[in-house]
């Protein structure tokens, strides 16, 4: 575990470094993500994965490995039929990573993905030359109308799902194009709700990171165990994988503490660089002293139809 300062200095150093108010006025809408994971294309490679899995690791030893951003890839895998599954929906393909890893080893499986981020796709766009099951596509997973009602045995969506401010609509579209008994599983971020207890400082601390990250408001998870039960799926599977995020929210915090421990050169590169592009130094600092203090959490979730 890393030896940085405590969240007090982290803000302050924040603080001295950023604007603040104007990062807590900004409002994280559809364009602003899409123009935020595009700005980000470089960023997301250097200091993150060369792999294209631009995900949390889930380490459940502890110790990051690369092979720990494959975890919704294996547990798509588990709900793989191949008797019976004949196509699976990815919602925010993003640059296709995890789709990919499935195409390369279930061929007679055709794998769809849609995106809103044209700067992302062009990854997935070039993988989808190499593999012929593999269509991703421009649009917002809000609207799912370009697909046939039961369509896709199932439905996985990465991180993605927080960027939602209607979540009713998503659940009621994947619901039209999943299959009887079709399963929609989830990895995401939530608030927990001791984050409604949290300090000043810790409220501020997660809207920040928040905003560092493009996303207007973190959900709590039980405030969405509740929207699901209003759309009348059922729950497969869950797990609180937390403290297994750990090892990879450690690695974006070195990074992070290393950017923003050179104020003079951070205040340089800050009025150079787009807002999309720094703040994402906020999220990677604040996220870990989130986790650790029960105010942010991360679940695999698997509903059925």
């Amino acid at each position: 575990m890393p030896n940085n300062p405590s969240l007090d200095k982290k803000l302050n150093r924040i603080r001295r470094i950023f604007p603040v108010q104007r990062i807590k006025d900004t409002h994280m809408d559809l364009s602003y993500i899409a123009s935020y994971y595009k700005t980000n294309k470089l960023a997301y490679s250097l200091f993150h994965t060369l792999s294209d899995a631009m995900y949390m690791g889930i380490s459940r030893d502890g110790k990051y490995k690369n092979e720990d951003l494959y975890e919704a890839g294996r547990t798509v895998e588990r709900y793989i039929k191949p008797s019976k599954t004949r196509r699976i929906l990815e919602l925010a393909t993003g640059r296709g990573a995890t789709s990919i890893y499935l195409a390369k080893k279930y061929t007679f499986i055709e794998f769809d993905g849609i995106d809103i981020s044209p700067g992302q796709l062009d990854f997935a766009h070039k993988k989808a030359k190499k593999y012929a099951n593999y269509h991703p596509v421009l649009g917002d997973y809000h609207d799912l109308s370009k697909y046939e009602p039961n369509s896709f045995d199932i439905v996985f969506i990465i991180e993605a799902l927080c960027y939602s401010k209607d979540k009713e609509i998503v659940l009621h579209e994947v619901k039209r194009v999943l299959k009887p008994d079709g399963k929609f599983i989830i990895l995401d971020a939530y608030r927990t709700q001791f984050s409604k207890l949290g300090t000043k400082e810790e409220k501020e601390a997660m809207q920040l990171t928040e905003r560092g990250m493009a996303v207007e408001y973190f959900e709590t998870y039980e405030s969405f165990r509740k929207t699901v039960i209003k759309s009348e799926y059922n729950f497969t599977f869950e797990e609180d994988v937390s403290e297994f995020i750990l090892p990879t929210a450690y690695r974006f915090e070195t990074t992070a503490s290393f950017f923003t421990s050179l104020p003079l050169l951070t205040n340089i590169l800050v009025k150079i660089f787009s807002p999309k592009f720094t703040w994402n130094a906020i999220a990677g600092l604040l996220m870990p002293e989130l986790i650790k203090r029960n105010l942010a959490c991360y679940y695999i979730t698997v509903l059925k139809k």
